[in-house]
């Protein structure tokens, strides 16, 4: 019962984000999630990709606010949609494909999902070789006591394949816990363009995600990563990815990496 309580909340909370969005939106969406329905977030990783949308069978699926009702709007580089939670679609086979507002085909690809499953399309690639990357999101059970993090690898022309890691900071002893020492867990060793790791526990705390270059020297704590973002973790039960997008270069920026809230 506690189960198909929560489904309905889900369900009443997607009715409720589409429902601020343009008619732009795929119709599914506004309407009851039956058993034959699956939840995708669609990422736009290109970085020189023209402003476009993810398409199903020809059927527009993503949606930005416009500011008038009858403009159709595209998204950019780094766009996420929706930006909370999943779409839903029809769970199946199809075509889903990505169009520039004139219609130009940027990419396609057949996907087949399961009903209730839940999956991430990424946009990614370079000009006139534009892709898309379709990847299961396998997420764990809900867990209030713990927190889950992935990396996905969407950067365009990498040389190499990629380890990752999660390096937990130090914690000083206080009068009421003593002293912890660093911690380093793995998100995934030699981890291929266009694919992701597996999700992993991870406790509260301050973070330093870093990036390796598979098959090189190298001290996960102590070295020069090649990418790296830093973050402090608190809120227990949520489930994140760490993403490296856009396309490569030897010194990357801080907009080549970012990180989602999966749930």
């Amino acid at each position: 019962m506690r189960k198909t309580s929560a489904r309905f909340l889900v369900i009443a909370f997607l009715a409720s984000l589409v429902l601020g969005c343009e008619e732009n939106a795929i119709p599914e969406v506004t309407e009851p999630v039956a058993g034959e329905m699956s939840y995708v977030k669609f990422f736009f990783h290109a970085e020189d990709a023209p402003d476009a949308g993810f398409f199903l069978n020809d059927e527009k699926i993503t949606a930005a606010n416009s500011s008038s009702e009858d403009e159709e709007q595209a998204l950019d580089y780094t766009s996420v949609y929706p930006s909370n939670a999943y779409a839903v679609i029809p769970s199946g086979s199809g075509d889903l494909q990505v169009r520039t507002l004139d219609d130009q085909d940027l990419a396609s690809t057949s996907i087949t999902t399961e009903a209730q499953n839940y999956y991430s399309a990424y946009l990614v690639g370079i000009a006139d070789n534009y892709e898309i990357a379709f990847i299961e999101d396998n997420l764990p059970e809900p867990n209030h006591d713990l927190i889950y993090w992935r990396f996905v690898n969407t950067m365009a022309n990498i040389p190499f394949s990629v380890d990752v890691y999660a390096i937990r900071a130090a914690v000083p002893e206080t009068e009421n816990s003593p002293a912890e020492d660093a911690q380093v867990i793995s998100l995934g060793q030699g981890i291929t363009y266009m694919s992701a790791g597996d999700y992993t526990e991870l406790e509260p705390g301050s973070y330093t995600f870093k990036v390796f270059p598979s098959g090189t020297d190298y001290d996960p704590e102590e070295s020069e990563s090649f990418i790296q973002h830093g973050l402090t973790l608190a809120s227990l039960g949520r489930v994140y990815t760490t993403q490296i997008r856009g396309t490569y270069s030897e010194d990357p920026s801080s907009s080549h990496i970012d990180y989602w809230r999966d749930r």
